[in-house]
């Protein structure tokens, strides 16, 4: 009786194994193709390696160095792509561009693909099936007379614009360059400049700021709540006209550094020198101690911005165009037209 059960134990063992092998292998297959099964010599098609896997199992593809088989030469291959198929399955493919030079029969071997399950409990190797790639040579038509003949010569094509636009533009470009050459050797011998600069005439520091007030005068900054911004380019102008008409430099130097090199070297008169002193000192109050001048305070200074200009302003003599005088000597003069303009 114990030898019966035994059997029957075995046997259900045995059908399971099938059985779980069987679905292994359903779920787990491999294929190898080519696009063609006959090509001619040196034609080129792609070896199509495909695998279907369960998730939970790692499995190999087959390495190959420069062939497939002797005569069957690898030109390319691709990466292996992966595609999932669904929650338990994936495909992956592999390509391998392939070629021959020798006519011939030839067998593709098998394949092998080497698996295993993630907890190594299940390994064993698949392999695809073999199948023959035939390879032709050109056939020769023997019946025609000039079946067998010299390579021909390379047929003498004439030559496009885009073939020859490169080389024109390199032409020219040693062109120009040799000229270039020419013309820097004899800027040197006769000691002249490489390059002529067209020396602009400076314009009077004058010009330059009253241009800058009317500008000023035009946009009405403090008039449009712009007070503090108002009182910084009033000063800015000034500052830089002090530089172009008396060499002091007044952009780098603050309100007080400026009232004193002009105390120390007495350059402007007692008018012109309040003047200057009112405008620097209320805009050092509205830009550092917020204070808030009243609309007169702000057109005072625009006029005084004005009148300091004017009252300092060289005058050139129009009979001796290089002496220039100090305009600060005619104050009384220059006041009633200062007025004018600041009016206007």
């Amino acid at each position: 009786m114990m030898s019966k059960k035994a059997n029957r134990i075995l046997l259900v063992f045995v059908l399971l194994i099938f059985v779980s092998f069987r679905g292994l292998s359903q779920s787990l297959t491999v294929k190898a193709s080519v696009d063609t099964n006959l090509i001619l010599i040196g034609d080129q098609i792609k070896l199509h390696l495909e695998l279907t896997q369960p998730n939970n199992f790692q499995v190999n593809f087959p390495i190959f160095n420069d062939s497939i088989i002797d005569k069957i030469e690898i030109l390319d291959r691709s990466n292996i792509d992966t595609i999932e198929l669904d929650n338990k399955s994936l495909l992956l493919k592999q390509e391998y561009l392939i070629t021959c030079f020798d006519s011939g029969i030839y067998e593709i071997p098998e394949f092998k693909f080497a698996f295993k399950s993630k907890d190594d409990s299940l390994t064993d190797t698949l392999k695809t099936r073999s199948f023959y790639l035939g390879v032709q040579t050109l056939k020769l038509d023997t019946t025609q007379a000039n079946a067998i003949a010299d390579i021909k010569l390379p047929i003498e094509a004439p030559i496009t614009i885009q073939e020859a636009l490169p080389y024109i533009l390199y032409a020219l470009a040693i062109i120009v360059f040799i000229l270039l050459v020419i013309y820097f050797i004899r800027k040197r011998k006769k000691h002249e400049p490489i390059i002529k600069k067209k020396i602009k005439p400076k314009e009077p520091a004058n010009v330059i700021a009253l241009r800058e007030l009317d500008k000023i005068k035009h946009e009405k900054y403090w008039q449009k709540g712009k007070v503090k911004y108002f009182h910084s380019i009033v000063t800015d102008v000034l500052r830089t006209y002090i530089e172009n008409r008396f060499d002091i430099m007044a952009m780098e130097k603050t309100s007080q550094e400026i009232i004193s090199s002009f105390t120390n070297n007495k350059l402007l008169d007692d008018d012109s020198f309040e003047k200057l002193k009112q405008i620097l000192t209320l805009a050092d109050f509205v830009k550092f101690a917020k204070y808030k001048p009243l609309p007169d305070d702000n057109e005072q200074s625009l006029n005084n911005a004005y009148k300091f200009v004017l009252n300092t302003k060289k005058v050139v003599d129009l009979y001796n165009p290089e002496k220039e005088e100090d305009k600060s000597d005619k104050n009384e003069i220059i006041n009633d037209k200062s007025e004018e303009v600041v009016n206007n």
